[in-house]
């Protein structure tokens, strides 16, 4: 097992309830807002759907391709804002502005 394998695994372990992913979303949010990286974003909602779902699953709800997933999630692929709304809505949790 390798470093990174290990540091998901760590993630995930983590990630055990609803609270801790809606949490884990909000950091993931509020790093992009103050860093404009979009991919601590949507690392984030990778790690949310993987600690609430599987891909197959969400892939199901959304109406997203398997392979659009993987593209967004692995960085090939800048996801548009309804994207990332969707996959939120599917792991059931809504996005407020505070």
């Amino acid at each position: 097992m390798n470093n990174i394998d290990s540091f998901n695994e760590y993630i995930l372990k983590d990630l055990k309830t609803d609270e801790d992913i809606k949490e884990w979303i909000n950091i993931g949010f509020e790093e992009f807002i103050e860093t404009n990286d979009l991919n601590t974003f949507i690392k984030a909602l990778e790690y949310a759907v993987r600690a609430k779902d599987t891909m197959l699953g969400i892939s199901k709800k959304t109406g997203i391709s398997r392979s659009t997933l993987y593209s967004i999630f692995n960085g090939e692929q800048q996801p548009q804002l309804s994207t990332a709304l969707k996959i939120i809505k599917e792991l059931g949790y809504t996005v407020k502005i505070a």
